[in-house]
């Protein structure tokens, strides 16, 4: 089986000739990984995305036994040629643009696609890749971003240039035009360095309490970022820091972070300061701080008139009907049991 830059391969002839394929596999240095749907749970993508899923780590479980082999025997002849590393897996997506995300129920937040497709790839039944193989994109929501995203953030970046795309046929068409599109445009390069300022503006909407606790956060993660400026000092070192170390890209912390298995995270007043809604106030205590947030927001005073949110228009709505009916049902009740009306 001959396989030329640009072709488009069916998987049953790719996995019925694996091992006549040795080299082609070895050489890829990326595996696209594109979505295609709100998951089913946090491990489960939609089926037809499983199934990208199961081909790709059937594919690298055969390049890690055939490097395994290939080492065994470079051992046995005693050569020191080095072993090939294994190809890096990119889930794509972040979600489907004409479809809400799927939220996680343990902390409310938006499950990625990306996500749930590493979380299936980690856990794979059969063949479980490692969590240095595997990474998430968190920004696309069509199959043009998936591509676009994939080159800017990932491949321009890291220098990988042998890239196989995966999808299911009836996406594939489409996808190899896009593909073929995106990482064909020549980058944009400059050598002008850039000029970089600052407005800072007053701070208003925050207690007390919440300004000083952002503050805080804020010192803190000043002096974090200065050590990590001294740490890595190119684009790639930067890539390398969000891609495996940072808690909202790395793909592995994203299905910890899914699963309900990441740290405790802020505090509720730090929480409470970027617009978490609390029923238990600040320290979760009962204190009614989130309560009294709550109702301001559905009974607002502006421009010298009262607001009323749409939930708060319902219940009242609901009441005077609720009433209006209570109120028919006793006067249907004088009527048949009072004789002189």
């Amino acid at each position: 089986m001959i396989i030329s830059p640009g072709d488009i391969i069916e998987e049953d002839d790719l996995l019925s000739n694996l091992s006549s394929n040795n080299s082609w596999l070895q050489s890829i240095d990326a595996i696209l990984l594109l979505g295609g749907g709100v998951p089913l749970s946090p491990t489960e993508p939609p089926i037809y995305v499983q199934r990208r899923c199961d081909v790709v780590a059937q594919i690298m479980n055969k390049i890690t036994t055939m490097q395994d082999h290939d080492s065994d025997q470079q051992q046995h002849h005693h050569q020191t040629q080095q072993r090939n590393t294994l190809p890096s897996v990119i889930c794509l997506s972040a979600g489907t643009a004409h479809l809400p995300q799927y939220i996680i129920p343990h902390n409310g937040l938006p499950l990625w696609e990306s996500t749930a497709s590493a979380a299936y790839l980690l856990r794979h039944a059969q063949y479980p890749l490692s969590a240095d193989r595997v990474f998430a994109e968190t920004t696309s929501f069509d199959t043009i971003s998936n591509a676009y995203f994939a080159r800017t953030s990932f491949t321009d970046v890291t220098g990988w240039r042998k890239i196989l795309v995966v999808t299911n046929e009836f996406h594939v068409g489409r996808s190899k035009a896009i593909f073929d599109w995106i990482f064909r445009v020549p980058a944009t390069t400059t050598t002008s360095p850039y000029e970089m300022y600052y407005l800072s503006c007053n701070n208003i909407g925050l207690s007390t309490e919440a300004l000083q606790s952002r503050k805080s956060h804020e010192k803190r993660g000043e002096g974090n970022v200065r050590a990590l400026a001294e740490q890595y000092t190119s684009l790639k070192g930067v890539w390398e820091f969000l891609t495996e170390k940072h808690d909202f890209y790395a793909a592995n912390k994203l299905v910890a972070t899914a699963m309900g298995e990441g740290g405790k995270g802020a505090d509720n007043l730090l929480k409470l300061s970027y617009g978490k809604s609390s029923s238990r106030g600040i320290n979760g205590d009962g204190d009614g701080v989130g309560v009294v947030g709550g109702v301001k927001k559905m009974i607002e005073y502006k421009d010298g008139r009262i607001e009323l949110s749409i939930g708060v228009v319902f219940v009242i709505s609901f009441l005077v009907v609720m009433v209006g009916i209570r109120l028919s049902s006793g006067n249907e009740r004088v009527l048949r049991t009072n004789p002189f009306r």
